[in-house]
């Protein structure tokens, strides 16, 4: 009978098979399995009692090493070797369960400081600097004098005092991640925030603390030892630091005897040494993207569809638009909001209608709130950004006015994104597989097991990908096979919108030409709506069936993708054109428009391109242009067209 390949004994064959393969990771391993193997065995190991001093004699004391006494004596004539094996299992005790403490309260107050930001960050991180000032060893110094000198006592001080470097190390790792676009993915399927810091934060801070424990522990070994030197350790408990202080407190330097000096300090040296070996190792297998990058085999070809019909091109069938609305904007405004700082108006009173089947393009340059947009729609605005008016409807429901909870239950089910960029947007922890089964376990709790990894490899080959990869990390993937992972997560729980963020962002022509063709064959298969945001032109001339032009945060022009290739009415629109290049007219001339977009908390009193506007007049200055109707579908926002009569 095999193990089930979701089984924990399973996934713990699977870890040793990769961490054995690091040499550094299991010598590590072996050193500590010693140590700890000595000081487990301490009573069959020991040649001698320790507690014992009958028949010792002054002859006895400092004895160099012999064949009785394979590391000599002590300043009471017994044996050192003893005294070590014995001496393991106390050191080891307060640095490993004092180290425990300090990762546990260290790892908690960074992570939750680092995750959930704002005034209890503030908090944390104040009592963290105070701790900082405060030097540790006098503190604890003065703790364990106020108290009994006992082991516990000394485990607990250490622990409770050690946590500092830990918590401001954690928090500055969970600050990086959590802004990493994977983690808004995670949250867009309707993670949690308890999902999201156990799957996503806490495998990625996991190996700097593996790293960070091994710092610890030698400080809790060698705190110990200081308190003992002090003579603040526990006299019942003989530990590697109590030897080295019997050793210099007592005549050892100045009789010669180095081999009482020599043991406990090589328990020290070795101890952690292996702990350094062991977290390089541990780091390895936690992090995979610090393994080689092996060639991948050929990828799988994305089948065409049975009608084999090429792209459309602009002149082309387009898709009915007179279909039911699926989703539609009415005046929706956002605006990131700093205290102390200018709001920043990212998107003001931007309105469309997207149908069933229907694709629009969303084009416009850099910084002109596409995005902001897209991440407002589905709710996933950083914590500056705020919904500040308008409606969003989903069909018969108003996104804007749902709690967290009821939001969590559209996304991915209603309304699901493609994040520009695949490699930021998939865990580098996690096995692509993993994720897309995250993706589906969120929404349908029903389906486990075997259904699961099925309909895992059905979405995979959905877009070309064969199943054998979806054990593989992301960096085992190329960029294209990224992407489509991406499209495949996207689709996971038959979402009836998708919102597709620059998707052939930093991919090569023929593989940006290969997702645009999946995308586009997708779409017609399963009855899709999709909002495409790009850049190229082409691309929306290709596919789109509409077009949303935006420019400073506004709509600048919006209609079906014929009237705004043949018929553009906003200055903005036709600039945008004159620098794309025409292959039905190779000697037309390109040209750029001059200037950049405007800051979004320094916007221009007027109209927000009249700095760059070639038919700029005195109004377009002062006053900011309304959107007008100029035709069915079809709306622009400029002063210009005002004289023309609604239609």
């Amino acid at each position: 009978m095999t193990t089930p390949p979701s089984s924990p004994a399973a996934r713990l064959l699977d870890f040793w098979r990769v961490f054995r393969r690091n040499r550094m990771g299991v010598a590590g391993l072996i050193m500590l399995a010693v140590i700890v193997f000595v000081a487990v065995f301490a009573d069959a190991i020991a040649q001698y009692e320790v507690r014992s001093s009958i028949a010792v004699t002054t002859s006895d004391i400092y004895q160099p090493p012999s064949a009785q006494h394979w590391l000599g004596t002590d300043d009471a004539g017994k044996d050192v070797f003893s005294n070590f094996i014995y001496g393991a299992r106390v050191s080891l005790i307060v640095g490993f369960f004092a180290a425990f403490i300090s990762i546990i309260i260290g790892g908690v107050i960074g992570i939750v400081a680092g995750f959930f930001g704002g005034r209890l960050e503030n908090f944390l991180m104040r009592f963290t600097d105070i701790m900082l000032v405060i030097p540790d060893l006098p503190l604890m110094v003065v703790i364990v004098a106020l108290s009994k000198p006992s082991l516990l006592n000394i485990i607990f001080v250490i622990g409770l005092l050690g946590w500092t470097t830990t918590a401001r190390i954690v928090r500055s790792q969970t600050l990086a991640v959590k802004s990493r676009k994977f983690v808004l993915r995670a949250r867009a399927i309707g993670a949690g925030k308890a999902h999201i810091i156990r799957h996503h934060i806490l495998p990625l801070v996991m190996p700097i603390l593996v790293v960070n424990a091994v710092l610890v522990v030698s400080l809790a070994i060698l705190n110990e030892s200081t308190l003992s030197f002090l003579g603040l350790g526990d006299p019942t408990a003989l530990s590697w630091g109590q030897m080295l202080n019997y050793a210099f407190g007592r005549g050892a330097m100045s009789t010669g005897a180095w081999w009482a000096l020599f043991a406990p300090g090589f328990g020290i040296v070795w101890v952690v040494l292996g702990l350094t070996l062991f977290g390089h190792g541990l780091e390895q297998v936690l992090n995979p993207r610090l393994e080689t990058h092996h060639l991948m085999n050929p990828r799988s070809t994305v089948k065409n569809e049975a009608t084999g019909q090429p792209l459309r091109h602009a002149t082309g069938e387009r898709a009915a638009l007179d279909k039911p609305i699926l989703l539609q904007a009415d005046s929706l405004s956002i605006s990131y909001i700093n205290e102390g700082k200018p709001r920043a108006r990212a998107v003001e009173n931007v309105s469309f209608t997207l149908r069933e089947g229907e694709l629009m393009g969303l084009v416009g340059e850099s910084g002109c709130g596409k995005t902001t947009l897209m991440l407002g729609l589905l709710r996933l605005l950083p914590a500056a950004g705020q919904i500040v008016n308008g409606e969003v409807w989903f069909g018969d429901t108003e996104l804007t006015a749902l709690s967290d909870e009821e939001m969590e239950a559209v996304r991915w089910k209603g309304i699901s994104i493609i994040f520009q960029g695949a490699m930021n947007a998939l865990n580098p922890v996690r096995t692509v597989g993993d994720q897309i089964a995250e993706a589906i376990a969120k929404h349908d709790t029903t389906m486990k097991g075997d259904a699961l990894d099925a309909r895992v490899s059905e979405m995979l080959e959905l877009v070309g990908i064969s199943p054998e990869h979806k054990k593989h990390f992301p960096h085992q993937y190329s960029g294209g096979m990224r992407q489509r992972a991406m499209i495949a997560m996207a689709l996971a729980c038959n979402p009836k919108v998708v919102v597709a963020d620059e998707p052939t962002t930093a991919l090569d022509v023929m593989i940006q030409a290969q997702v645009l063709e999946l995308l586009d064959s997708l779409r017609k298969r399963l009855g899709l709506s999709i909002i495409f945001v790009t850049h190229d032109l082409g691309v929306v001339a290709e596919m789109c069936d509409s077009v949303l032009v935006m420019y400073g945060g506004v709509l600048a022009e919006y209609a079906d993708v014929d009237t705004i290739y043949n018929n553009p009415r906003h200055p903005y629109t036709q600039e945008l054109l004159k620098a794309f290049p025409d292959l039905t007219h190779p000697d037309k001339r390109l040209t750029s428009i001059p200037g950049y977009p405007p800051k979004l908390d320094e916007l221009p009193a007027g109209c927000r391109f009249a700095p760059r506007c070639p038919l700029v007049f005195e109004r377009c200055r002062v006053e900011e242009p309304k959107v007008i109707s100029i035709g069915e579908r079809h709306m622009a926002s400029c002063h210009l067209l005002e004289r023309m009569k609604p239609e």
